[in-house]
């Protein structure tokens, strides 16, 4: 019985922070929805980045 309640009490902590997490996933998306420069801003810069440094890593 303690097993059981154990794994229901597991399971229910699992769903809590899966939840969390899928919320905050949400909101961080309706801000960016809400805001394309800023997105397009972001990606560019990571973009960039990701290009400068594998061009360094190419050089090497």
């Amino acid at each position: 019985m303690i097993t059981l309640l154990r794994t229901i009490r597991c399971w229910q902590l699992r769903t809590k922070w899966q939840l969390a997490i899928w919320q905050f996933i949400d909101k961080q998306a309706m801000e960016l929805i809400k805001n394309p420069e800023e997105l397009e801003k972001k990606f560019v810069d990571s973009l960039t980045k990701l290009i400068h440094e594998s061009n360094n890593k190419a050089e090497t």
